[in-house]
């Protein structure tokens, strides 16, 4: 019979979400695609329980965020009132460290999030690493993909030079927390991890109902833990879209949520396929896109009938008439977003931004361009430029490239020196008495060279900084001593240099800087644009979506893309599904942009964008200073293979063939070695000045990271 309650707790809801709320299964797992409905199916399936007679002092709701965890508790709270108090709803981490106390007694202090980069931070400088937010960001990240598996420094077998420096980073990190009796929030699930572990434990019997959200986040520690609470008898909810597994850094795997079939076969499947947010041709897009993975679970997304225009192709000659484009659309008053795979791609959208006094949101992770350690360095030579007595700037530039001047004490001697003489710092510095004959020249060379600056624009003043002033060799030696990549630290130089492009004078820029971080500061209640990357986007959604940047090498991301051959086609279908997370945020218009160049050198588009229909030819082009036009719109027609890079399988390659390789610069194949399995082609080992390396030939290829070297005349 159904009752009322029952028809209000299914109202408005389509068949597929009836059959998820009133799923009868012990265990259920629901594939929720974008703009599904998922919190709505969430809350009503706590309705229908409640509703079923289950008590709600034996029910669990997890999230992932906090700020999930509120809204679901906003939203229930409407239906449930008082009986919403005796849920248990929070993150894995709240939940777990509520029930802890009750096996251990006491709880360590957990470290706050500060805290815990404030330490990191202090830890990579005593170690003479780079210590900017980005590099404290990934060290964490990598802190916690490790204890995320389980994995802790002290049983971590290392040999490469830049994974012992993390285990050393690690192991100082724990160590730290342990003589101040701290934990953070990764050691609650490791605790919990353990205790729940013995098979008699009450805890396996606290719920009868365990819901979880957003289930293709979990990593294994939690996946573990939660089939640990079901046990044998209890029921589990799992609601998640494995198209939308994005955090494999930290050591989420969506295979886990693909992975309940083998550990439930009676498992009930249902796929929420209605997208009631977006047009049908931004959804169709994205449909086009995500069908290239395997690694899925297979679902054919529909909206409601939406119709739109065609997502947009432009093609800008650089990053700055990208975000020229960007800032003349903004006059329509539409909501807009602005996405992009790394940080440092906002930079050039930000400067316009300022320059034009629009107001903006940004998290200040994506801000923290100006505030990199290689930008700081170069910063500190044109303000050491602008203002010779700087003595902040001159400590942190004495050593880069190395000059030989150590310690502390060489400090107190320069100012006294300098009061003495009235000469400024700067100056001073070759005068001072402990130098030596080499170190001497090389301090009054410095001098010489950073007073130049003053006449030449920002960006010629950058370009001697690099070349002149050696830069540029000290960071090649500082990747050698680190076992770090010079070229990804030049990339950083590269895009400050292209920054500094519109000003006069090194002070010009220095003073647009200040105010790019005050106006980041200002958090407006209604900004006209929001930016952020694909990964912050997640659970967002706008009216319009710029996709910026889209080339190869960027998505997918040379770096995510290092791995051993077993793990290529995972890590490739993470980077398709960052992008399909990118246009699903998009309600009515999507924008994809891929610029003729980027950082001042010719580049292609991304692979990805050829499974959606671009082909890179002239008709389809879009210049971004006309208006957009049917003639730039995606096009309609078959996608590509899920392996675009086998279109290069064609080549004929040979020992003794050369390339041109992007970091490696010219080498000599030696050897050509065929691949079979996810990936196949050809692996080639070539010989560059720097050593020999073995490369995937059509994947290189696709990717650009090799060419043809250019004929010599004559």
């Amino acid at each position: 019979m159904i009752t009322k309650e029952l028809e209000t707790l299914t109202e408005g809801l389509n068949e597929d979400q009836v059959r998820a709320v009133t799923s009868m299964s012990r265990i259920t797992a629901v594939f929720a695609g974008p703009g599904s409905g998922k919190t709505t199916v969430l809350t009503r399936r706590v309705g229908f329980l409640l509703h079923q007679g289950v008590s709600p002092d034996r029910m669990m709701v997890v999230t992932f965020t906090r700020a999930a965890a509120r809204e679901m508790k906003e939203r229930l709270a409407r239906d449930l009132g008082s009986r919403l108090r005796a849920i248990t709803i929070g993150t894995f981490h709240s939940i777990f460290l509520q029930m802890l106390p009750w096996e251990t007694g006491r709880i360590p202090v957990i470290l706050q999030e500060n805290r815990q980069r404030e330490w990191v931070r202090q830890i990579l400088q005593e170690m003479d690493q780079p210590a900017d937010e980005e590099a404290v960001a990934g060290m964490l990240s990598q802190i916690g993909y490790c204890k995320g598996k389980g994995i802790l420094p002290d049983r971590m077998k290392v040999k490469k030079e830049k994974n012992i420096r993390f285990r050393n980073v690690f192991l100082a990190y724990e160590e730290r927390k342990k003589e101040g009796g701290f934990w953070d929030y990764d050691d609650i699930l490791l605790a919990f991890h353990r205790v729940i572990q013995e098979p008699k434990h009450p805890w396996r019997t606290r719920f009868d109902h365990v819901l979880v959200d957003e289930f293709q986040d979990i990593n294994p520690l939690q996946f573990e833990s939660l089939l640990d609470l079901v046990g044998e008898k209890g029921h589990l909810f799992a609601v998640g879209d494995d198209d939308q597994a994005i955090y494999g850094f930290r050591g989420s795997d969506p295979r886990l949520m693909l992975r309940l079939e083998e550990v439930y076969p009676d498992i009930r499947k249902v796929v929420l396929s209605t997208n009631y947010r977006s047009t049908e041709e931004i959804i169709d897009a994205g449909q086009r896109l995500i069908r290239h993975n395997r690694l899925r679970q297979p679902k054919r997304l529909k909206g409601t009938g939406k119709q739109g225009i065609l997502p947009k192709w432009c093609e800008p000659a650089d990053e700055e008439e990208e975000a020229r484009y960007i800032l003349d659309s903004l006059q329509d008053g539409m909501e807009t977003a602005v996405l992009y795979r790394t940080a440092t791609q906002a930079r050039a959208v930000i400067d316009a931004l300022v320059r034009e006094d629009i107001d903006f949101t940004v998290s200040a992770g994506d801000a923290s361009f100006y505030r990199r350690w290689q930008v700081a360095d170069i910063l500190a030579y044109l303000r050491l430029a602008e203002n010779p007595n700087d003595l902040d700037a001159l400590v942190r530039v004495i050593n880069k490239p190395k000059r030989y001047i150590y310690g502390e004490a060489w400090m107190d001697e320069l100012w006294h020196l300098s009061r003495k003489t009235g000469k400024s710092l700067l100056d001073t510095l070759s005068d001072l008495d402990r130098l030596e004959p080499y170190q001497r020249k090389k301090c009054a060379r410095m001098a010489e060279e950073v007073r130049q600056l003053q006449g030449f624009s920002a960006r010629e003043a950058i370009s001697r900084i690099r070349d002149r002033i050696g830069y540029d060799r000290f960071l090649t030696s500082f990747a050698e001593d680190t076992g770090g990549d010079a070229a990804f630290y030049r990339e950083t130089v590269d895009e400050l240099e292209l920054a500094a492009e519109p000003f006069a004078n090194p002070g010009a820029f220095l003073r647009h800087i200040e105010q790019v971080e005050e106006k980041v500061r200002e958090h407006p209640r209604h900004p006209r644009v929001r930016l952020m990357t694909f990964h912050k986007a997640k659970g967002l959604e706008f009216d319009r979506v710029f996709l910026i940047g889209l080339h190869a090498m960027v998505i997918p991301h040379h770096r995510s893309l290092q791995v051993s051959e077993s793990k290529k086609r995972e890590a490739w279908e993470e980077e398709r599904r960052l992008l399909y997370v990118g246009i699903t945020r998009a309600r009515k218009e999507l924008v994809l942009s891929v610029s003729q160049t980027r950082q001042g050198k010719r580049v292609g588009a991304s692979p990805f964008l050829t499974e959606l229909g671009f082909n890179g030819q002239e008709a389809n082009r879009e210049k971004p200073t006309s208006p957009v036009t049917s003639g730039g719109s995606l096009p309609q027609r078959p996608a590509a293979s899920d392996q675009p890079q086998l279109r290069f399988s064609r080549e004929a390659v040979q020992a003794g063939d050369r390339f041109l390789h992007r970091k490696w610069g010219e080498g000599e194949v030696i050897m050509v070695e065929p691949l079979q399995g996810v990936a196949p082609g050809r692996k080639i080992t070539v010989r560059f000045s720097q050593g020999v390396h073995s490369l995937h030939y059509e994947l290189a290829r696709q990717l650009g990271l090799l060419q043809f070297p250019e004929k010599k005349p004559g």
